[in-house]
């Protein structure tokens, strides 16, 4: 992501005035991780590699990202643009998807990918209602589109920001943080409901009303604690650290269905706002790797490697002779990469320049990158 100049960020209120949301390098490398771990499990190492971690960590960065950018709007302005920020989410997020799926569909006409699509199924992917029109009524749209995630992310921010301005006129920042943990806490509940009552061990994984705390644990870490903002924050010590990684590594071991489908994701929200915390923190080595430029351009890059990875690993695996996944997958690599890289250049970054003419409040140098990354997955 590239950076773009801009105005110095200053806040009505003096009692908030060290606010502000400067680009964040360990960021590109958390969204470089997780957009390596869905890649890969999806390239037929899906027992291995464990692509739902991959998607939580999309959906806590998501939340700290764009929560940290609300912060830092209503300091500065006593308020939330509702207009600019749906705005920005609609040029961000579906002239990409629409591309891409234009694309999938250009591949099942010619016969290039064998798919009979449903109308309903691919009507819902572009609407973001793709997880509970699969998981309810079995419409199925077009092959090689995992869009659950993005329809998860969009019924969120639908009215999380209605939310939030009320939260914050009527309370503190840490106060808000602990409503968004009671959310947490009522999500869990309802995949409880699911998986003891319905015996359901498969929708809970998919279904926005199920899956949102991996977003609000997010938003948790960017209302307290947070070290972005230039606040006093807790800095997590290595055994904090080696605990959350140990917490971590224990919900991708443990197979027993009803803890995964119930408290697997709030285990690793919690962990996730240790290690996030501490990768706020990461100077040395540990800074050194998540800033590599290798790894910021794949961060770049992973909204549209996220649309279309898929898609082309499947096309790969049908027309090759004799072959695996991981052979489509590391056959991917390049044609993905190309495909997000064309795309970037223009779609994504002339779209980008326009975007940041709707911001309605001035923010710190450089939020152009910061701004991208919040609107990313």
């Amino acid at each position: 992501m590239h950076t773009d100049a801009g105005t110095a960020f200053v806040v009505a209120d003096p009692a908030v005035q060290r606010l502000s949301m400067p680009h964040v390098p360990a960021l590109d490398g958390l969204r470089a991780l997780a957009i390596g771990i869905v890649f890969v499990s999806h390239s037929g190492l899906g027992s291995v590699v464990p692509g739902g971690l991959g998607v939580t960590i999309f959906f806590f960065l998501s939340g700290f990202l764009i929560t940290s950018l609300l912060r830092v709007e209503f300091a500065g302005a006593g308020t939330i643009s509702f207009f600019g920020f749906y705005m920005r989410r609609v040029f961000r997020i579906m002239p990409p998807l629409w591309l891409t799926m234009m694309f999938v569909a250009a591949l099942v006409a010619t016969g290039l990918m064998a798919a009979d699509p449903d109308p309903i199924g691919v009507a819902a992917q572009a609407l973001f209602a793709t997880n509970y029109v699969e998981m309810w009524y079995g419409r199925l749209g077009l092959p090689g589109m995992p869009l659950w995630s993005l329809a998860v992310e969009e019924h969120f921010y639908f009215l999380f920001p209605l939310l939030f301005l009320f939260l914050m006129k009527t309370s503190t920042a840490r106060r808000t943080a602990v409503w968004c943990g009671i959310l947490c806490v009522v999500v869990l509940m309802l995949r409880m409901v699911h998986v003891f009552v319905w015996n359901d061990m498969y929708q809970p994984y998919y279904l926005t009303h199920t899956r949102i705390d991996s977003i609000l644990f997010g938003c948790i870490l960017a209302l307290w604690q947070n070290p972005v903002l230039g606040e006093k924050a807790w800095k997590p010590r290595p055994l904090w650290v080696a605990v959350a990684l140990g917490a971590l590594f224990m919900t991708v071991a443990i197979r027993q269905p009803q803890f995964r489908e119930t408290v697997r994701y709030t285990i690793q929200g919690i962990s996730l706002f240790v290690l996030f915390s501490a990768a706020l923190w990461a100077r040395g080595p540990v800074g050194t790797v998540l800033a590599n430029p290798v790894l910021k351009r794949i961060g770049l890059y992973s909204y549209t490697i996220y649309l279309v990875h898929f898609a082309i690993i499947h096309l790969i695996a049908e027309n090759l002779t004799h072959g695996s996944m991981l052979l489509a997958g590391i056959i991917a690599i390049l044609p993905t990469w190309g495909y997000a890289a064309l795309m970037y250049r223009i779609v994504e970054r002339p779209l980008g320049r326009w975007r940041r003419r709707l911001d309605l409040f001035e923010t710190a140098p450089p939020l152009g990158q910061t701004q991208r990354s919040a609107d990313s997955i």
